[in-house]
């Protein structure tokens, strides 16, 4: 903007430079010569570069220097500041602070920008370059994120632009703000910003840009029909040739989002016939392609995009023709499996930036519907073999005899490789006779075919649905070979064509090879005797139908499909720990087939009858009920119920009541303390210590891990020791009695040695419980931390 202008000022000072002597001008004069010219030249071939990138005039990046400028922008600076340090009082300061600006402006050093205009604007606050240095100003304070100074400027500036007729000041000052809307991604007002720039703005290239502009921010918020508007203005002003193309393909794209698919095709093919859009053909073709889809034509869409893919091989376009077959796979035939192959392919290709997240999250997806189908399939296997053995054992002889056929069908195929390479010489020697090639043509697509056959063959997943006849096959070759020794004719050009049939040949060859180490292993999925229990394999499947129904629901849009494992789940394998989310799920299929009455209906299930399952408050949720604390357990509430009995000194009635616990609630934290507690009172307040040391015997086999258990363990032990003393004792002493009588003695045992049971019993149990307690005694001397009393004391509350 300043170099025209100071060039006229240098003309018009020329011709008085031979007539004046002043100091001033001859250091004009030679500033100029010096140091100026060479920075004005500088500068200008910087902004050129700069300029040439042609990165999107609202691009949200700040304009960068192209590597190749970067030694010219030191350059710049460096001569600028000669200017200023040793011209300080030529007419050359205002210009060398300007570009100095713009140069620490490109370099992103924003502080020294700004410094460098705002010296600009004392020295010369009436100056040519006021209102340019403070747009920067407003430039550098949005870069520094100084917002609403910037903004406020920049409002100013432009203003004053509009006033004074500065059209280019004023247009950098709107797009400054209209990219700092985008930034924050605040596009309602970027729009407003655009559209009040449009109003007065007489630039019909920059118009152009601009509704351009206003399409893709309408199209960033998803209002696709004001977006269409937007592209279609674009046209009424003068696009760039480039602008142009943009704006019409993304113009179809509108159209075919918004359902005007018809319009979109038209535009696509229009493109398509013309040839000065002959640069843009591989875009234009991957649109047909897409545009084909949404019409629902999906067998021209997947031949179209296949075009594209192998036209465009290796470019990002052939990337995004691969994600689209998947797409058509996946939404319109409704194949998944195939979707999932083009996706990965999708996946591992060059691709549009657009197209880089939507294709890993859609191989993520695939690759989890395929893991969770082959788990299936595997688990089903497994269950169908563990349930039918017979069948286990027929199907492994059937895979044994199925691979040594292919053994024998790769073995024929490396004796046809051999024969060829003994062959190869004659036919593509230099002292062949008239008419051999031609009939070598025959030879060698014989065996391409048969190579393609074995390829074939092997890599089938039903291994024994076809066998070949390789030895008739072989025989059909030899003849064709000895014919072809016997009639020997010559025809030059052939040689050509068997040279690319040998090539042919040997690819295909490679490919054999490369698949018989994998196929000798037995890669067709041999049968395999399952290594866990039925009701393991019933849990896995149904793990694995309740992700896939899930998938089909909520990721692939089939909800008849979900509807299928929902079911399965919820008649075949009742009795598994996915059935109340089974229901639920099946319960969200209703919702989406809009069955509310089901669903109500199966979600009130969950909610009554699973309260220890998390899925119930997703079902409190559905209905509009109160949430369910999971931590809620109802064997507490029976046991405080015993406790109220324990302390009225009602025991048999707290015992029956400690006794239900564990068998109504096994799995509560509190059926080990409610044996225990039953346990203790039959020990302490009933005396009752053979039952007693029942109730700790249920509680150690039951819940070996108790805290509860380490507190009874050694009574248990000791007073099974102690009965089998008295056992013994009781039966010598039975056994010695009647060995007296029968001798005519009598009272030779006392009395006081028949010792009671009971008695002993309860001296066992006080016994180990004194033990019990002088240890403790012992270890409260050494200073350790032990409990001096039991866990729990029943006749507490805790």
């Amino acid at each position: 903007m300043f170099t025209n202008l100071f060039k006229k000022k240098f003309l018009l000072t020329l011709p008085f430079l031979m007539l004046l002597t002043g100091c001033s001008v001859w250091d004009n004069f030679i500033t100029y010569f010096n140091l100026y010219y060479n920075a004005n030249e500088l500068y200008t071939k910087i902004e050129k570069q700069i300029t040439d990138q042609k990165k999107d005039l609202f691009s949200i990046e700040p304009p960068a220097i192209p590597p190749a400028a970067n030694a010219d922008v030191q350059k710049l600076i460096e001569k600028c500041s000669a200017i200023l340090q040793f011209h300080s009082t030529t007419s050359y300061v205002d210009e060398a602070l300007m570009m100095l600006g713009k140069a620490f402006y490109y370099q992103k050093n924003y502080l020294k920008s700004q410094q460098k205009f705002k010296e600009l604007l004392a020295a010369d606050p009436e100056g040519d370059y006021v209102l340019e240095s403070r747009l920067w100003i407003g430039k550098c304070d949005m870069r520094l994120r100084n917002y609403s100074d910037g903004l406020a400027l920049l409002k100013e500036v432009r203003d004053l632009a509009f006033e004074e007729d500065e059209e280019e000041i004023m247009e950098q000052a709107y797009i400054e703000e209209i990219v700092y809307r985008k930034t924050i991604n605040d596009i309602p007002t970027a729009i407003q910003s655009a559209n009040e720039f449009l109003e007065i703005s007489d630039n019909e290239t920059i118009n152009a840009e601009l509704w351009y502009e206003v399409g893709n921010l309408y199209t960033q918020i998803n209002e696709i029909e004001n977006a269409a508007v937007a592209y279609e203005n674009v046209f009424e002003h003068s696009p760039s040739y480039e602008l142009e193309v943009s704006a019409k393909l993304k113009l179809g794209t509108a159209y075919r989002t918004i359902g005007e698919t018809e319009k979109a095709y038209d535009i696509f093919s229009n493109m398509r016939s013309e040839d000065k859009y002959a640069d843009k053909y591989p875009d234009i073709d991957l649109e047909i392609g897409i545009t084909e889809n949404a019409l629902g034509n999906y067998e021209l869409a997947i031949n179209q995009l296949t075009k594209v893919d192998t036209t465009y091989k290796n470019t990002p376009v052939a990337g995004a023709a691969k994600y689209e077959i998947g797409n058509v796979y996946e939404h319109g035939i409704k194949l998944l499996d195939s979707a999932a192959v083009y996706y990965q392919k999708a996946s591992t290709s060059t691709l549009p930036k657009e197209y880089i997240l939507p294709a890993k999250e859609k191989q993520r997806l695939f690759n989890r519907y395929i893991i969770i189908k082959n788990d299936l399939n595997k688990y089903g296997k497994q269950l169908f073999y563990l349930q039918n053995p017979d069948q286990f054992a027929q199907d492994s002889i059937k895979y044994v005899q199925d691979s040594l056929v292919v053994a024998e069908e790769i073995s024929n195929v490396k004796e046809l490789q051999e024969s060829w390479s003994g062959l190869e010489t004659l036919l593509l020697g230099e002292n062949d006779t008239t008419g051999f090639y031609q009939d070598s043509l025959k030879v060698a697509d014989t065996l391409i075919v048969y190579l393609k056959d074995s390829l074939e063959f092997i890599n089938r997943d039903t291994i024994f649905s076809k066998i070949r006849n390789p030895q008739q096959e072989d025989s059909l070759l030899v003849a064709q070979f000895d014919s072809m020794f016997t009639n020997r004719t010559f025809d030059p050009n052939a040689k050509v064509i068997l040279e690319q049939k040998k090539r042919e040949r040997e690819a295909l060859a490679n490919q054999l090879v490369a698949a018989l180490p994998d196929t000798l292993k037995f890669k067709n999925n041999p049968p395999k005797k399952p290594n866990i229990g039925e009701d393991s394999l019933k849990t896995l499947l149904a793990k694995n139908q309740l992700e896939l129904g899930n998938l089909f629901l909520s990721e692939f849009d089939l909800p008849d499909s979900a509807y299928k494992y929902y079911y399965s789940n919820l008649t075949e394998y009742p009795e598994n720990s996915y059935y109340a989310t089974s229901m639920f799920a099946m319960g969200s299929y209703y919702l989406t087939v809009d069955n509310q009455k089901s669903a109500d209906s199966l979600f009130n299930i969950i909610y009554d009858n699973y309260k220890d399952e998390s899925i119930v408050n997703a079902a409190a949720i559905k209905l509009g009920k109160p949430l369910i604390d999971l931590n809620y357990d109802p064997a507490v509430d029976e046991y405080k119920l015993a406790e109220e009995f324990l302390l009225t000194g009602d025991y048999y009635a707290a015992i029956d009541k400690l006794k239900e616990i564990p068998n109504l609630y096994p799995k509560s934290a509190i059926a080990p303390k409610a044996i225990y507690a039953s346990g203790w009172i039959e020990e302490n307040e009933l005396k009752d210590y053979s039952a007693a040391v029942t109730s700790y015997d249920t509680l150690i086999a039951k819940y070996p891990a108790s805290e509860y258990v380490r507190i009874i363990a050694p009574k248990v032990t000791a007073y099974k020791q102690e009965k089998k003393k008295l056992e013994t004792a009781y039966l010598d002493s039975l056994n010695a009695l009647a060995s007296a009588d029968s001798n005519g003695v009598n009272n030779l045992i006392p009395a006081d040695t028949l010792i009671s049971k009971q008695d002993t019993i309860q001296v066992a149990l006080e016994d180990e419980q004194k033990t019990i307690e002088q240890k403790e005694s012992v270890t409260e001397q050494k200073k350790l931390p032990v409990n001096k009393e039991p866990v729990w004391n029943p006749r507490r509350r805790r």
